[in-house]
């Protein structure tokens, strides 16, 4: 069994756009007999926003950097949630933050924002179409993750720092801009190892290939037979991948 795991942003999605050559190097893929996943941090509302952009058909889907995994129809297979004390008090710590966006994506719903502190009132690209939570969502809803978008470098860090020494149930993703609280195990690299034993076929029986321009891509090149990066991604994902190419459209054909 071969298996291509393709990152969304960045790898797949460009602009808000799929460009057809690469719908059509997946619909190769798959056409011959391989299986193509997904694997983004994107929620499930946001994976199918991304899909507007040039539908990609996939045969699973990793979201929420591994926290949830879905299968060709969207029907959840495996999930990992935080606990909703976790939830409250990361929102207790960042409230009085300034310019911050909180928000919260629960499987089977649309993604929400708990709060805004930014003055000019934006929203983020990702998360264009999202309801307002109310202030007793962390204890009515289970939340795969919570992006919670900090612009600024330091503060970013400073909260991936206190949530992981503060929680055993919590990891962050530490992305442009972002830090996505997750819940423990919640990894592309985990999640993949998961989709390989619900297949029932031996790890050795598999060949993984892993295509990505980023971070929270680094645990799936770590567990993939052949990973691949990107010219533009930082230097360490390069480097930590066995080949740097154009594009999917250029790589994929030539590894049927």
């Amino acid at each position: 069994m071969r298996i291509a795991a393709l990152d969304v942003d960045g790898t797949l999605l460009f602009e808000d756009r799929i460009a057809p050559e690469t719908v059509a190097a997946v619909r190769d893929w798959r056409a011959a007999g391989h299986l193509a996943v997904a694997a983004t941090g994107r929620s499930i509302a946001a994976f199918e926003l991304a899909q507007r952009g040039g539908p990609v058909e996939v045969d699973y889907g990793i979201l929420a950097t591994g926290a949830v995994v879905v299968d060709a129809a969207g029907e959840v297979l495996h999930r990992r949630t935080l606990s909703r004390a976790t939830v409250r008090a990361v929102l207790e710590e960042v409230r009085g933050m300034p310019e911050v966006v909180a928000y919260g994506s629960a499987v089977g719903r649309a993604d929400g924002r708990f709060f805004s502190t930014r003055t000019d009132g934006r929203g983020h690209a990702l998360l264009r179409e999202v309801r307002e939570l109310g202030p007793d969502a962390a204890d009515a809803e289970d939340f795969i993750s919570m992006p919670v978008w900090i612009p600024d470098d330091a503060e970013r860090r400073r909260v991936a720092d206190w949530v992981e020494t503060t929680f055993d149930d919590a990891v962050v993703q530490v992305n442009e801009h972002f830090a996505d609280i997750l819940p423990v195990g919640s990894t592309k690299g985990d999640a993949l190892g998961w989709l390989v034993t619900h297949l029932g076929v031996p790890r050795e029986e598999v060949e993984l290939l892993t295509f990505g321009d980023s971070w929270n891509d680094l645990s799936m090149h770590a567990v993939a037979d052949r990973s691949f990066s990107f010219p533009w991604s930082p230097a360490p994902v390069r480097a930590a991948t066995h080949e740097v190419v154009d594009s999917v459209a250029e790589a994929l054909p030539r590894l049927i």
